[in-house]
């Protein structure tokens, strides 16, 4: 799996991470808020290498998100016990050849949108059993 390369808005924050190109996308109430839209994160395969002054957010009891203070960019999400974060898909250099794996928190996703890619779709507690069992695809 190659390196892929990524950067904030302002270019303050950037990494390098070993990622599958595959992505997810979140339509929960905190992701929407969060992202000013649909979240849409690359689970990583190992620990990013990131440079610059990202700053983390302790979202919830369950996770935290980093940032750049700089432009706001929404960086990455990781859940506490998550060995590596979730990237955000926009953010990566090369945008060539990607595929939406799934969605996640479906019943949360607004009306006015849909994504017609026939990724696998989860509710909450779906979501959660999908994760626990390992059957979300990456």
């Amino acid at each position: 799996m190659p390196d892929l390369t990524g950067r904030c808005a302002c270019g303050a924050v950037t990494f390098s991470v070993e990622a599958p190109k595959t992505y997810g996308a979140c339509h929960c109430e905190m992701c929407r808020r969060w992202t000013g839209g649909v979240w849409m994160g690359v689970v990583c395969e190992s620990e990013p290498e990131v440079t610059g002054p990202l700053k983390v957010w302790k979202s919830t009891r369950i996770a935290s998100r980093g940032f750049c203070p700089d432009c706001g960019s929404s960086v990455w999400h990781r859940p506490r016990r998550a060995k590596f974060p979730t990237l955000g898909q926009g953010l990566f250099d090369d945008q060539a050849g990607w595929t939406m794996t799934r969605e996640i928190m479906a019943e949360d996703r607004p009306d006015h949108y849909a994504f017609g890619t026939g990724a696998k779709s989860f509710t909450g507690w779906g979501t959660l059993w999908a994760v626990v069992t390992g059957r979300l695809p990456k």
